[in-house]
C-alpha cells in the first residue's frame, strides 16, 4: 500500500508540474509560412506534432536524408528553388535518416496529408545487408512520432508489430527509452489497461508534445522564418519554370573543379576521400544488395501509405558510379538494388523516378552521393511534376464538386 500511495503521490505531482508547464510555455506552433516546410532543421524533423500543425491542404511531404542538409545553401535546394513558386512542401530528413524513421514519422502525420501524395528519396547506401545501424537509428528516433504512429487507428496491427519489433531491436542498448517504447507497445498494440502504466504514458506523451514545441520555438528564434497571420502558400504572378533552361543555368552556376579521377569536387575530395582512398578500394566487395532489412522497412512505409490512400513517389538517388565501382559496389550489384525497388514499388502501387541513369554523369554529384546543382534540378523537377499532377487532380475534383453543388 505504501508503494501504491507513493506512486499516486508522485504521479499527481508530475501531472501538476506538467500541467503548469503546459499552460505557461506551450501552445500551438502553426507558422502559416511555406518557408517553414522546406526549412532544414533536425529538431523540426523530430517534432511530429509541429510538423502536423504545418501541413496545409496543399502540402506534399518529401522524405529524404543528408542531401537536405548538404545542399541547403545551393540555389537549387527546394528551399530556394520553390520559394517563389505555387508549390507547398514539407521536407523531412537529414543525416542518418533512413526508411524506418520515415515510416514512423509518416504514420504519425499521415491523417493530415490532404494532398494524398508523398515523395521518398532513397539512397542506395541505406540498403546494405545490415540496414540502418543502431547508432544512426537512435540519433534520428522520435519518441513523440512513435507514440503518434502507434495511436494511428488506420495502421494495421501487423504493421505496428513489425515497426515495434524493429524499433525495440535497434534501441536495445538505449537504456530507459527501451522500457518506454515497450510500454507504448503494450498500451497501443496489446491493449494493456494497467492504470499506472497508462498514467505514466499520458504524462510522458504530454511532456514530449510540449518539449517538441518549445524546442522548435527556441531554434526558430535564430532563423528568419516569421510566423504569419495568414498562410502565404499562394504566390501571385509566379513565373512558370522552364526546366531545360533551369538545367542549363545549373550546369554553369554549379560548375566545380575536380582534382581526381572520380569527378568528386576538390574540396570534398580533400576533406573526406583522399585520406581513405587506398583503404576504400574493394571495401564493399562483400555487399550485394540482395538482402537487407531496409527492404522490409520500405514495405512498412508503403503499407502506411496504402492505409491512408497516399500515392508515393520513390526517387532512386544517383550515386558516383566510378567511386562505387572502386569500392566494390559494381554496376551489376547496383542493378540488383534498382530492380528490387521497382518490384516493391509495383507490389504497393508506388511510382518510381530512377536517377541511376546519371551514375556516370560528370558533375551530377559533388561527392559519392550528394547532388550537385544539375542533380538538384532533376530532383526538383521530379518533385514539381509530381506535385502539379496532384494539384491538377485535386483542383479538378474541387471544381467538379463545386459545380455539382451549385447546380443543386
Amino acid at each position: 500500500m505504501k508503494k501504491i500511495a507513493a506512486f499516486v503521490t508522485s504521479a499527481l505531482i508530475c501531472i501538476l508540474v506538467i500541467g503548469l508547464f503546459h499552460l505557461k510555455f506551450s501552445g500551438d506552433l502553426k507558422m502559416n509560412n511555406k518557408e517553414f516546410g522546406t526549412w532544414y532543421n533536425p529538431f523540426k524533423d523530430l517534432a511530429s506534432g509541429v510538423v502536423a500543425q504545418n501541413l496545409h491542404d496543399d502540402t506534399m511531404v518529401v522524405f529524404g536524408s543528408s542531401e537536405f542538409r548538404h545542399g541547403r545553401k545551393t540555389l537549387y535546394h527546394p528551399m530556394n528553388m520553390f520559394r517563389n513558386q505555387n508549390i507547398s512542401l514539407m521536407t523531412l530528413g537529414g543525416p542518418y535518416n533512413q526508411t524506418l524513421n520515415h515510416a514512423t514519422m509518416l504514420g504519425a502525420i499521415a491523417p493530415k496529408i490532404k494532398t494524398k501524395k508523398v515523395v521518398l528519396i532513397l539512397s542506395p547506401s541505406w540498403f546494405y545487408k545490415n540496414g540502418v545501424s543502431e547508432d544512426h537509428f537512435g540519433l534520428r528516433f522520435s519518441e513523440s512520432a512513435y507514440i503518434n504512429f502507434m495511436e494511428n487507428p488506420n495502421i494495421s496491427k501487423g504493421t505496428k508489430r513489425y515497426v515495434a519489433a524493429r524499433t525495440l531491436k535497434l534501441l536495445s542498448k538505449s537504456g530507459s527509452i527501451e522500457g518506454r517504447i515497450a510500454r507504448t507497445n503494450r498500451i497501443n498494440i496489446d491493449g494493456s489497461k494497467n492504470i499506472f502504466s497508462e498514467t505514466a504514458y499520458k504524462i510522458r506523451k504530454r511532456y514530449l508534445r510540449d518539449k517538441d514545441i518549445l524546442t522548435v520555438k527556441g531554434v526558430l528564434k535564430t532563423e528568419k522564418i516569421k510566423r504569419l497571420d495568414k498562410y502565404n502558400g499562394h504566390i501571385e504572378n509566379a513565373k512558370p519554370l522552364n526546366w531545360d533552361k533551369v538545367l542549363e543555368e545549373a550546369k554553369v552556376n554549379g560548375k566545380f573543379k575536380s582534382n581526381n579521377r572520380f569527378y568528386i569536387k576538390t574540396k570534398d575530395w580533400n576533406l573526406k576521400f583522399r585520406h581513405r582512398f587506398k583503404v576504400a578500394k574493394g571495401i564493399h566487395k562483400n555487399e550485394t544488395y540482395l538482402e537487407s532489412p531496409e527492404y522490409d522497412d520500405l514495405k512498412a512505409f508503403l503499407r502506411v501509405c496504402n492505409a491512408h490512400g497516399i500515392k508515393p513517389l520513390l526517387v532512386i538517388q544517383a550515386v558516383n558510379g566510378k567511386w562505387y565501382d572502386y569500392t566494390g559496389l559494381t554496376r551489376d550489384k547496383r542493378k540488383i538494388f534498382t530492380t528490387k525497388i521497382n518490384e516493391i514499388a509495383a507490389e504497393y502501387d508506388a511510382k518510381v523516378e530512377d536517377f541511376s541513369k546519371y551514375n556516370y554523369k560528370k558533375n551530377f554529384l559533388v561527392d559519392a552521393s550528394h547532388p550537385a546543382a544539375p542533380g538538384w534540378v532533376k530532383i526538383d523537377e521530379a518533385i514539381y511534376n509530381y506535385y502539379k499532377e496532384n494539384y491538377r487532380e485535386n483542383t479538378l475534383f474541387s471544381r467538379l464538386f463545386l459545380s455539382g453543388f451549385h447546380n443543386l
